[in-house]
This record gives C-alpha cells, sequence and structure tokens, in this order.
C-alpha cells in the first residue's frame, strides 16, 4: 500500500560490503562459500537491499522502492542467533512520473512516514531519537525503541561517504525494524453506538 516492491536477497553477502555497511557486526564466515560476494552470512538486509537498488539504477531506474523479510544472522554468547527483521530502502522522486504534481526527491521525513504507518499497526507506542550509526548520515539517523525502552530498529539517510563508494547519485533512505514488533497487532474491539442523537453547537469566547 505504501508502494514498494518485495525483494527477496540471499542470506549470504560479500564480506567487503558487510564490513563497510556495519564494520561493528560480529559475523559468521561460510567454509566453503560458492564465490567471494556470498562468503559471509549477512547482520542486516541492508546489503541485499542495496545491491539490488544499484541493479536498478544501472538499468534506468531512478525512482526505487524495495523492502525485504527475512533473516539476520547474528552471534550472541559465542552462538548463532537468527532475527526475523523487516526492511526497507527508497530512493529517487517521491511520486512516480507524472502530470499531476510536481517531483521532488525523497526525504527522511518520507520513509519515516512510511515506517510510522507501519508501526501504527502494532499495539505498542514508538519513539524516534537521533543516533549514530556507521551506514547511516550523523544528522538523518534514529533508533526506534518501544515504551519500555526496547530497540526495536533503525532508519536514517545512507552516509554520503558510503553513498559515493557504492556509486549512488542521489540520496539513499533506509529502515530495518524488527519484525516481532511489526507483527504484534492490535486486536479491533467494538464500542457500542451512543442511543443519545448528535448535538451542534456554535460557541463565541471573549478573552483578554
Amino acid at each position: 500500500d505504501r508502494g514498494y516492491q518485495e525483494a527477496i536477497t540471499y542470506s549470504f553477502v560479500d564480506e567487503v560490503m558487510q564490513k563497510t555497511v556495519v564494520p561493528d557486526d560480529e559475523f559468521v564466515a561460510l567454509q566453503n562459500p560458492i564465490s567471494s560476494e556470498l562468503a559471509v552470512m549477512r547482520t542486516t538486509l541492508w546489503c541485499g537491499l542495496l545491491n539490488a537498488a544499484l541493479y536498478n539504477l544501472n538499468r534506468q531506474q531512478t525512482r526505487v522502492r524495495l523492502f525485504e523479510s527475512g533473516l539476520r544472522f547474528i552471534k550472541q554468547q559465542g552462538e548463532l542467533a537468527q532475527e526475523k527483521m523487516l526492511a526497507g530502502l527508497v530512493l529517487g522522486t517521491n511520486y512516480a512520473e507524472q502530470w499531476a504534481e510536481k517531483a521532488r526527491n525523497v526525504d527522511f521525513f518520507d520513509i519515516k512516514a512510511d515506517v510510522e504507518a507501519l508501526l501504527g499497526l502494532s499495539a505498542r507506542a514508538f519513539v524516534f531519537r537521533p543516533c549514530q550509526h556507521p551506514a547511516l548520515h550523523p544528522g538523518q539517523a534514529a533508533e526506534i525503541v518501544d515504551e519500555a525502552g526496547q530497540f526495536v530498529g533503525l532508519i536514517g539517510m545512507l552516509h554520503p561517504n558510503l553513498e559515493k563508494q557504492l556509486g549512488f547519485d542521489a540520496p539513499v533512505f533506509l529502515f530495518e525494524l524488527k519484525q516481532d514488533a511489526v507483527l504484534e497487532r492490535k486486536v479491533p474491539k467494538f464500542t457500542p453506538l451512543s442511543k443519545f442523537p448528535s448535538v451542534r453547537r456554535d460557541m463565541a469566547l471573549l478573552v483578554s
């Protein structure tokens, strides 16, 4: 409904790419990788989405909106843990090519509105807080936490250095959420209708 297309990428990514995007993450390397580009298990879904976006840009698709739901593989206390994630990427204009609206490039608040629409389906309340992340612009990055202060995800603009290094010619915006936060939905509850008719009043107020 928000105009995104689903992407399905490999759970294995290029080691150099992953170290570039998330240098602080501890990852698992494969003993017998298919190729050097699929040598380590991903700790973020961003690597696959960034490659998919570049693939589209190289084929003259300048407006890209992608999302992916899948597993990331992280080491926790020496054990390999699998965590379900939902990630997205946007770049290009806010509207598809058309005559009625003036085109402009997407910004941080466009992707934030998409994420808020997703989180609005949840039973929990969420807060966006400024943060620092090596893959994100220092002035346009936020972490998302719930009312209990638990970390839920990240959102922001790709760091300008990474943008140039990877070959993008326009700002790229990313988000990644823990899937459980989105899947915990509110249960609809019926509220009885009032037996009284509605009343409308015009009021005039005098204030000093």
